[in-house]
């Protein structure tokens, strides 16, 4: 079976740009278009400067994001074949009832070529909002289970949860030729993997070693297999970021800038991943991912969270290199039972200049995919 691969969709104006951009990943034989779902970049604004980055030429701000299941619905109505898809949204900020109904819209315009991306979500795009933070976990699967009651049910329902209830409530919209849009959870923790096993369409972690990815996707298979479910019928991806370099030099180069580290920080690297790099996590409680809110962040904070993030932590949470070195790296994956790969390209963070090479990089890697060629 061919690793299928997705790529990300244009985030900020103009729209017509962003659509033309899906259309072209269709032309070039991507599998699958996907968006963020941000109110909040991940770059604080003290470092969005001229000596950080030259992206500040481009774009004025950090936190320039469409909405992604309203360009969902955009893109795949303009296209044919290609997926799109939503990594991830929350349920925190978005009611089920109302994801339940966006979802299927958005699957309806791109004709059953949809996946949900779900998340238990991130601080700072619910806190800075006046948004309560509170058991995102358990929130998250009683809203998948929402959804899928409203989905599968003719009528009206009821349901009475902890943080959810339904009152004789009804979704009159049927699913597109009568199949419910498929969820991925971006599953990293056990609550969140024995979730996936039971309840997932997808598997789609960030950012983790082929190792680690074997042993979380036990805990999948096993859930699966204890619910009832085949496990084989989770598809298991990952978002991978990838910095594409024609050289070691130049990939050393890019894996020291300060603005790709921290975008690091917000990722849910493990205590012992700092460790095993001499450093420790600048945050108490050990992951940004629940505390780290970039609009908040003085330039003397950025710098400290950046000098705990070495070009060691990067080099290891990205695929890298040339584009051969790269498929190389995702076979090691699919040898552990990957079978879809979402290939986040970071590298205009870390040099814009590199833009062009990276994107071009990154047809020449699902070249080689498809070809079946190793290094």
């Amino acid at each position: 079976m061919r690793i299928t691969l997705g790529v990300p969709g244009r985030i900020m104006p103009p729209a017509d740009s962003a659509i033309r951009f899906a259309k072209r990943a269709e032309a070039d034989g991507f599998d699958a278009v996907w968006w963020p779902d941000h109110l909040m970049g991940w770059i604080p604004d003290s470092v969005w400067t001229e000596d950080m980055t030259g992206l500040v030429k481009f774009q004025a701000n950090p936190h320039v994001h469409f909405d992604p299941l309203i360009m969902m619905g955009a893109a795949g109505a303009a296209t044919e074949r290609i997926r799109v898809g939503v990594n991830v949204t929350d349920t925190i900020r978005r009611h089920p009832a109302m994801l339940a109904m966006q979802a299927l819209t958005v699957d309806h315009l791109a004709r059953g070529r949809s996946i949900l991306g779900l998340g238990s979500g991130e601080r700072m795009n619910v806190t800075p909002y006046g948004i309560e933070w509170s058991k995102p976990v358990g929130r998250l699967e009683e809203a998948i289970t929402i959804m899928r009651l409203l989905w599968e049910s003719e009528g009206p329902v009821d349901f009475e949860g902890t943080f959810f209830s339904l009152d004789s409530a009804v979704l009159g919209l049927a699913p597109f030729e009568g199949k419910s849009p498929e969820i991925w959870l971006g599953a990293h923790g056990p609550r969140m993997l024995d979730m996936c096993g039971r309840l997932a369409d997808g598997w789609l972690p960030t950012n983790i070693r082929p190792e680690v990815y074997a042993q979380k996707l036990s805990v999948i298979r096993a859930s699966a297999a204890a619910a009832q479910r085949d496990p084989d019928a989770i598809t298991t991806s990952m978002l991978a970021y990838v910095l594409c370099a024609p050289d070691e030099e130049t990939l050393e180069r890019l894996c020291a800038q300060p603005l790709v580290r921290i975008l690091f920080a917000a990722v849910d690297v493990s205590p012992e991943t700092y460790a095993r790099h001499g450093s420790v996590s600048p945050f108490e409680g050990g992951t940004g991912f629940h505390s780290f809110v970039p609009t908040k962040v003085s330039r003397a904070e950025a710098e400290r969270v950046i000098s705990h993030i070495p070009a060691g932590i990067v080099r290891e949470g990205t695929l890298h290199g040339t584009p051969e070195h790269i498929a190389d790296q995702i076979r090691a994956y699919e040898e552990v039972g990957l079978r879809d790969v979402i290939l986040w390209n970071i590298t205009p963070f870390a040099d814009p200049d590199l833009s062009a090479y990276s994107f071009e990089s990154m047809k020449s890697v699902k070249q080689l995919i498809d070809a079946g060629v190793a290094v």
